[in-house]
């Protein structure tokens, strides 16, 4: 298998961001929280209410609401990529 093909199974989508977090939070590069529901997110701090798809490509860090972190991207630029539990 490529390595082209492995990435790609990785991705998440932004529709599948709401499943993996399960109810948890996503951290965004200029450092808001946002607690997901559904495909609405709202500002921990200011209240704000946001649909996911347009704070989308601003996530660095998904996790679920058991404080795991599920996915990631490193640079505003790169895919957000699936995180591997360690087992």
């Amino acid at each position: 298998m490529s390595n082209a093909v492995k990435e790609q199974n990785h991705r998440v989508s932004f529709y599948e961001v709401a499943v993996i977090a399960d109810g948890g939070t996503v951290r965004t590069f200029n450092k808001s929280i946002y607690r997901i529901r559904g495909l609405i997110a709202r500002n921990v701090e200011t209240n704000e209410v946001v649909q996911l798809s347009k704070i989308y490509y601003e996530i660095r860090t998904v996790m679920n609401r058991k404080r795991q972190v599920v996915a990631k991207r490193k640079n505003p630029y790169d895919e957000l990529i699936r995180v591997n539990k360690k087992l």
